[in-house]
């Protein structure tokens, strides 16, 4: 297999999405995306930010007229489908399904009519930027796909170049999720069903140590190690620009 990345900027008004991203810094996304063919995909997006900011996504998408998926001058024509997995007052699960798509110059589409059959995508959008990760089968067609992409954009809209090179590694965690070390995960679930990081705190770790049946010491440490793996995982948002190195 064979991984291509790349990144697309977006100055405002150019794209209804992307505009969102751009009028709430601590607005994310990430997504998975699949190419049926040149004419229809789907998406599975996983939104993270302000309660205003996700009603403006949704209704976004939602919205038919609103194409958020084009990147040249040439807008979508095609048959949505959107259904909300999941909604809290600060996450958003969409999935998407477009299909029937007509007229459209999408990087899925570009993709679909260039690239082998059974992409996956992996993007991920904030402020200004949309990161993409392309797996593919083959690179046989990388350079058409390359000169039209970076040729054709949409007036506003910029491209950088990443890498291509073998997919021994397609992002995991991603994939499967965040992963802690048994003795770790066992020690954060125990002490979350407890009530150790409620306000205010329902046990000791005292307490937490003799239901476990290990030295406070020790359920201190794998407590910290867990805290620390998650504190990065969320605060360290240079992780997307990785993607370019």
């Amino acid at each position: 297999m064979r991984e291509f990345t790349f990144a697309i900027d977006y100055e405002k008004g150019v794209d209804p999405v992307m505009d969102v991203f751009l009028e709430h810094s601590t607005l994310s996304a990430h997504s998975l995306d699949a190419v049926v063919d040149e004419h229809a995909f789907w998406r599975m997006e996983h939104v993270t930010g302000p309660e205003t900011a996700l009603d403006r996504l949704e209704d976004i998408r939602f919205d038919d007229s609103c194409c958020g998926e084009a990147i040249t001058e040439q807008r979508c024509a095609a048959e949505r489908h959107h259904d909300v997995v999941e909604r809290s007052t600060n996450e958003l699960v969409l999935y998407s399904y477009l299909a029937d798509i007509r007229q459209c110059e999408s990087v899925h589409t570009l993709a679909g009519k260039h690239l082998p059959d059974g992409l996956i995508f992996e993007t991920r959008r904030q402020e200004e930027t949309c990161w993409w990760r392309v797996l593919m089968r083959s690179d046989e067609q990388i350079g058409i796909f390359y000169d039209e992409l970076g040729a054709r954009l949409h007036n506003g809209l910029s491209f950088r170049m990443g890498h291509l090179r073998d997919a021994s590694e397609w992002r995991r965690e991603q994939m499967a999720g965040l992963n802690l070390p048994e003795e770790q995960e066992t020690a954060l679930r125990t002490a979350v069903s407890a009530g150790y990081y409620d306000p205010p705190r329902e046990t000791t770790l005292d307490e937490l140590a003799v239901e476990l049946s290990i030295p406070r010491s020790t359920l201190s440490y794998r407590l910290r190690q867990a805290e620390s793996t998650l504190i990065h995982r969320y605060v360290d948002r240079n992780e997307t620009t990785r993607w370019l190195e």
